[in-house]
């Protein structure tokens, strides 16, 4: 019995699928099982063998991918990973694939057939992700549908209050859906949220954009220097690492460049090294699905200096990869599912303003 990484390839292009067997063809441990000309082949291919991840195109014939993609996960889930070199010309489609349960997104590379080499600098990334979405099996999208509680009573934070306390969240693959399913619940005036999502620089001001025409919340990118206001969330930059100073009674803002911290830029250890300096006690932090262990010991740091910190369980999670991490490390207070984490929330944010 063969235990290699199945992966199915759904794009128009012949060449394509060519360039992809070979790069796969590369590792041992991943077998390409089908490539299928559009999401109608695909289907047939389907009815054979259950591959561990899909690669899928966006522009096909007949069906075109982020339809496929919405009927697949509502259906039968599977790790899909959208391909396309529509995304950074329109990034509104990845955003898009990411809510319809794509693990992640990726743009195609420009290939040179004739000598079977390819500019994708994404190479490693791709096998990489292939390998950690390969082990994993998705929750049905039934089981990520939130059943919402009653309205939540909005904590009293007037406009000139000072901030008493900041909530950090981190996430990655499946985080996108997994943080509107949490925002969709918030009150309005909520005690301001930090939150980085790994996501390319294309996507993030998109995606917050997404957020804010969807939730009650005010949600917007975040900006340098800017003050750090309650009733906002503020979405890191996918190309800048977002961290706060104090600032008279309240915070800022403060973007920084650099290089990759725990593999990424933005990081989540980032945000939650700069929250346990400069808030302490004053913080909650989160974090939720996602593959890799970015954010572990920054939540494990937040817990040390006195902040309430909690991890997404592993049922709920698309990735159970950070959280894991981070459980492993002792870092979470509390460990819940992803339709409790709003009230929990609510509930902690509640108590910290009453004190």
């Amino acid at each position: 019995m063969s235990s290699k990484i199945k992966i199915l390839i759904i794009d128009d292009s012949r060449s394509v699928q060519k360039m992809m067997e070979f790069v796969f063809s590369q590792s041992s441990d991943i077998e390409v099982v089908g490539a299928a000309h559009d999401a109608y082949e695909a289907v047939e291919i389907l009815r054979e063998v259950k591959p561990n991840v899909i690669l899928l195109d966006v522009r096909m014939p007949r069906m075109d991918g982020l339809t496929f993609l919405k009927k697949l996960m509502n259906q039968h889930p599977i790790p899909t990973i959208v391909f396309s070199s529509l995304i950074t010309k329109n990034p509104e489609i990845g955003v898009r694939a990411l809510e319809y349960g794509a693990v992640a997104v990726m743009d195609k590379p420009v290939i040179d057939f004739q000598n079977l080499k390819s500019t994708m600098l994404q190479e490693k990334e791709l096998i990489d992700m292939v390998r950690t979405f390969g082990n994993e099996n998705l929750p049905k999208r039934s089981e990520l549908l939130v059943d919402r509680p009653k309205k939540l009573v909005p904590i009293a934070v007037g406009a000139n209050e000072k901030i008493d306390t900041v909530i950090c969240i981190g996430a990655s693959a499946g985080g996108t859906q997994a943080m509107k399913e949490v925002l969709l619940q918030l009150p309005v005036n909520f005690p301001p949220i930090l939150v980085v999502q790994h996501m390319p620089v294309e996507f993030t001001g998109q995606y917050a954009q997404y957020l804010n025409d969807t939730c009650a919340i005010h949600v917007k990118e975040a900006e340098n220097n800017e003050m750090v206001t309650a009733g906002t969330v503020y979405i890191a930059p996918g190309d800048q690492h977002l961290t706060m100073v104090k600032a008279g009674n309240g915070y800022r803002i403060k973007l920084l460049g650099g290089p990759k911290v725990s593999g990424h830029i933005p990081s989540v250890d980032v945000l939650f090294d700069s929250a346990a300096n400069q808030l302490g006690e004053k913080a909650i932090g989160l974090i939720m699905t996602g593959m890799g262990k970015d954010g572990a010991e920054g939540l494990l740091k937040m817990k040390i200096n006195g902040a309430y910190t909690l991890a997404q369980n592993e049922a709920s999670c698309v990735v159970f990869g950070m959280p894991k991490e981070a459980i492993a490390l002792g870092a979470a207070d509390r460990v819940c599912s992803l339709k409790d984490i709003p009230l929990v929330l609510h509930d902690l944010a509640k108590k910290k303003h009453r004190k």
